[in-house]
């Protein structure tokens, strides 16, 4: 059976195959084969597989061929889950490559894409909205929700996505499907739904896309004994490094004085007389939404004076303190009389809206508890903290260690789980063994496939000598960095790519930077001056411009040709070692008597260093330069390691 389904998936990728055919300027890749085959065995033996294939392998075929065989020989068993890292890959395998394979494939199968339960319009809820005009003490609200219902007659989708214009928060709020707040088949607009058909959907495909976060949403949905994606036996995790913060994310707590300010938003504003609160709520009911609406502000007002008085700009560990709080007292009394109020409402409407309000606040309130009072007998310790953000300080908390959980509820009594990403591990590592321990996988075959490029050809790479230590000598690392990379755009003529690893960093260099490239006609893109897509597509109008930025630009861009043809690494990608969780967790280590450096500091560091070199190369004909300023892959022991982690040969890795 095995050699059969092989031969099946060799011949659609092969020099006669469909794909071929279709594609004139296919060739086949050794690496992609190797892939898909071993996507294969794994789907066969019901094993999990950890693949690191390098750029330029072809993954997306090499992974959705055999997932479409598979579902096809198994109908009945499931779907094939497919989750990529973002929202935008999704978009591509959705739009690209799966209406490809679904034309040129010699057999009939489905594939569904999937996406939150809120971006779906609810007709009930958009009907209520409309007919009871909550918007209507603002203008451009009401315009907004009437455009929305006129949509909603003739859109196929229903999603937000599928809008003509960007609705602002509080009018979407407004008509979204939610979870809890559903009535199922007793609804008239039932049969017209689009979130129920997007399920029907769902339960039908044979391959269905998510994304990351969506996936480990529902695993914390699952391990609360809920669900919102179908049962399955397969999941296909691409990108899959990103595994572990997204499920960190996804099993964390965050709330802040929005988050608690929203939800009483919603119940009540304080000039409508036309709201939940206003038509429902008892008078005890309205005293109690005041008295939330005050501690709210007081409570996060002393949470903000803390982190400011500590000093910690990236956040103030909580340890084992129990912090006092006034509001859950007051939430959970105003969640009672909004349940009290539904049940004595005859309107069926009215009894939905009200009863989600409570059970909202009742969410908050266990979650101000677990972020307010230490639970160290939880069987998976919570590491919580105070941190700062743009619109007030948050109490945070996460996992000290997911690979328990995920142990447990992924990867043991799980589906069979295929990783695969351009960089999976340290490029020294045969068995990923770093990543297994990170995620908690016991058992899984192992495939290191290399890139199809020559970068021994494609890529000139430059150790800056005699450069300042930046972790002794800071500023004068800094002014070093700013006149060699200066040199170095140039005599590029621009056309690069520069990489930092903080803000700070990124805006004193390019302040520095910015009047010399005027000077010479350069374009300089600033990460955060401008939405990452658009900065993106500048960069590949005018090819001589300069990106520069931080974190997610060393990884999941794309620009091809002449726009990129030099590459500038300022600094080694260790992350900052302040972060609050990062602490606890290299404390854990410590306590196992772990070395918190090797194991965990440098590893991450690698990894993210191969994905940032691998933004210079991304086909065939790419060609440029790599100038790493960061001189402590000479001087230091560890160094080695991350030259030895680039895609060259051996012989250059002895430079």
């Amino acid at each position: 059976m095995t050699d059969e389904i092989d031969r099946s998936v060799l011949s659609l990728l092969g020099p006669e195959g469909p794909i071929a055919r279709r594609l004139p300027d296919f060739e086949v890749r050794p690496q992609q084969v190797q892939l898909a085959s071993a996507v294969e065995r794994a789907l066969q033996t019901h094993r999990h597989l950890i693949a690191e294939a390098g750029t330029g392998t072809g993954k997306s075929f090499a992974y959705l061929l055999p997932a479409a065989v598979h579902a096809d020989s198994h109908q009945g068993e499931g779907p094939i889950v497919i989750s990529t890292r973002t929202i935008a890959l999704q978009e591509q395998l959705d739009q690209k490559d799966l209406p490809f394979l679904h034309a040129v494939l010699p057999f009939e199968w489905s594939s569904v894409t999937a996406i939150g339960r809120n971006n779906y319009v609810c007709l009930r809820r958009m009907h209520m909205a409309e007919r009871e005009h909550h918007l209507l003490e603002d203008p451009e609200r009401h315009s907004q929700l009437r455009r929305i219902v006129d949509w909603s007659l003739h859109t196929k989708e229903g999603t937000r996505q599928d809008l003509d214009f960007q609705p602002l928060p509080e009018v979407w709020e407004e008509v979204q499907a939610e979870h809890g707040n559903c009535l199922q088949r007793a609804c008239k607009h039932f049969d017209h739904c689009h979130w129920q058909r997007a399920r029907r959907r769902m339960q039908s495909a044979q391959v269905l896309v998510v994304n990351h976060a969506l996936y480990f949403a529902d695993l914390a949905l699952r391990m609360a004994g809920a669900s919102y994606l179908p049962a399955h036996r397969v999941v296909v995790f691409d990108e899959a490094h990103h595994l572990e913060r997204t499920a960190t994310e996804s099993l964390g707590l965050r709330v802040g004085p929005r988050t608690i300010g929203w939800h009483l938003r919603r119940i009540h504003g304080r000039r409508s007389d036309k709201s939940m609160l206003a038509r429902h709520g008892s008078p005890a009911a309205h005293i109690l939404w005041e008295e939330a609406h005050q501690h709210n502000e007081a409570f996060f007002a002393n949470i903000e004076d803390r982190l400011r008085s500590s000093g910690q700009r990236e956040g103030l560990a909580l340890h084992q303190e129990a912090i006092d709080e006034p509001l859950s007292p007051v939430l959970r009394a105003l969640s009672m009389e909004l349940a009290t109020a539904a049940v004595r409402t005859d309107e069926l409407d009215a009894r939905m809206e009200l009863q989600a309000r409570a059970n909202g606040l009742d969410s908050l309130c266990a979650m101000l508890r677990a972020l307010c009072v230490p639970n160290p007998e939880a069987p998976t310790p919570l590491v919580r903290w105070i941190e700062p953000s743009r619109h007030g300080a948050l109490l945070c908390g996460a996992p000290l260690d997911v690979s328990q959980a995920l142990r447990q509820h992924l990867f043991t009594n799980g589906p069979t789980c295929i990783l695969t990403s351009a960089t999976v591990g340290t490029g020294d590592d045969a068995d990923f063994g770093w990543l297994r321990r990170q995620l908690g996988i016991d058992e899984a075959d192992a495939v290191r496939l290399g890139s199809p490029f020559d970068y021994d050809r494609a890529v000139e790479l430059i150790l800056e000598e005699a450069m300042p230590d930046p972790s002794q000598q800071a500023s004068t690392f800094r002014d070093e960095v700013i006149q060699r990379t200066l040199r170095h755009l140039l005599q590029n003529g621009g056309r690069a790519l520069i990489l930092c690893t903080s803000w700070d960093f990124v805006r004193s260099v390019s302040a520095a930077l910015r009047p010399t490239l005027r000077d010479h006609d350069i374009e300089l893109l600033v990460q955060g001056e401008a939405p990452l897509a658009r900065l993106l597509q500048q960069k590949r109008e005018q090819p001589s411009s300069v990106l520069i930025g931080t974190d997610s630009l060393w990884e999941g861009i794309d620009v091809r040709g002449d726009a990129l043809t030099l590459l500038v690494i300022t600094r080694l990608p260790f992350q900052s070692p302040g972060h609050p969780l990062t602490q606890a967790r290299m404390a854990a280590l410590r306590a196992q008597g772990r070395d918190p450096f090797a194991d965990h500091s440098l590893p991450e560091a690698i990894l993210k260093f191969r994905q940032g070199f691998g933004r210079l190369i991304r086909s065939q004909t790419d060609r440029g330069k790599v100038v790493i300023l960061d001189p402590r892959v000479r001087t230091k022991a560890y160094g080695r390691r991350f030259l030895g982690a680039l895609p060259f040969s051996p012989d250059r890795h002895e430079m």
